[in-house]
């Protein structure tokens, strides 16, 4: 479970921000890959190609699970960032193509094959439409000489099923899905994700609440008995506050709808983290295990990072000039999370 939002109102500024929500420990931590780095998709096996690329966009994001080359999360020296998300409704070939002219890329490799080589979500389209796209089990991803973690062998034959919110410093945001065997657009005017069901449902699910409103109720003559409402926020009762996929949807787009007003960039962002608080999953409520293990705020605009983990309150800001990564004599690296 996850939850993916942009303040979309904020006409002059493009902040946006996700939590990671999981039930398994993912050992986070935050990647610095500058310009210049050289990838490859996995191996096919076969006559196709994988995929190969050179980083023209330095970037940072969060790996999860050891995968140091695999990007949940990150933004862009373009000001694009991806985040991936859990869809159950995912349907990719777990087998790589066995034919076909275009090299092929796995959904793991998603992220920093995105983040490395967009600077746009109109590069995102494009993109996909030169590749063969799969999604490959996790016993295929792990390099032969490299050891094993252990909290990644019970995951061997298990191939991760995601979709992606993309958004960029000119105010775009895309969702993309895998489902028929490849990629399926969405531009977001909204600028939410959640999980299951897919993007389409629940845009269709917001006519459900068509009713809420910032503003408050008015008193109402109730066949001559006067029926005043009760506090403030009356506009928008019956807000769902559960932590389903569909209820974070509806409150997320709330919560980019009335986020209207910031002073400045970093007020912008401190609204971001007030939104995420109302999404995220705390530990204990949902029977799965889910929960928030991670936020981040993203500064399309300053290129700027901004970190917070579960279980404490600082925020890390990660500036991308600062930490050279269009640079491609900058070295590669790791960073922790914020510590408790």
């Amino acid at each position: 479970m996850c939850t993916d939002l942009r303040l979309v109102r904020l006409q002059d500024l493009h902040i946006s921000g996700r939590t990671m929500d999981f039930a398994q420990e993912l050992g986070s931590r935050v990647q610095v890959v500058p310009a210049g780095n050289a990838w490859s998709a996995t191996e096919t096996g076969s006559s196709v190609p994988a995929l190969t690329w050179t980083n023209a966009h330095g970037y940072v994001a969060m790996d999860a699970f050891g995968f140091d080359w695999a990007a949940c999360d990150g933004l862009n020296d373009a000001g694009l960032s991806v985040g991936t998300l859990w869809l159950p409704e995912t349907d990719l070939p777990k087998d790589p193509p066995a034919s076909g002219e275009a090299p092929a890329v796995d959904l793991i490799h998603f992220g920093s094959w995105i983040l490395g080589t967009c600077a746009t979500v109109q590069d995102v389209r494009d993109a996909f439409a030169g590749v063969q796209v799969w999604n490959a089990q996790v016993n295929r991803l792990w390099p032969a000489d490299r050891e094993m973690p252990a909290m990644v062998k019970p995951l061997l034959d298990f191939a991760f099923p995601m979709h992606l919110a993309v958004h960029d410093a000119h105010g775009g945001d895309l969702v993309v899905e895998f489902l028929g065997g490849g990629p399926v657009f969405h531009d977001d005017p909204i600028g939410v994700l959640t999980n299951s069901p897919t993007f389409d449902w629940h845009t269709t699910n917001l006519r459900n609440y068509v009713n809420l409103s910032p503003a408050e109720a008015t008193t109402v003559d109730l066949m001559g008995l006067e029926v005043k409402p009760t506090g403030n926020g009356t506009g928008l009762l019956g807000l769902p506050g559960d932590v389903t996929p569909p209820s974070r949807f509806v409150r997320a787009t709330v919560l980019a709808a009335v986020s209207r007003t910031a002073k400045d960039a970093r007020a912008a962002v401190n609204q971001v983290f007030h939104c995420l608080d109302l999404v995220h999953v705390p530990r204990d409520v949902a029977p799965s295990g889910d929960a928030t293990q991670w936020y981040v705020a993203r500064d399309h605009d300053a290129l700027v990072y901004y970190v917070r983990s579960y279980d404490g309150w600082t925020t890390d800001a990660h500036d991308l000039g600062e930490l050279g990564v269009s640079d491609p004599k900058s070295d590669r690296r790791a960073l922790p999370l914020p510590a408790a």
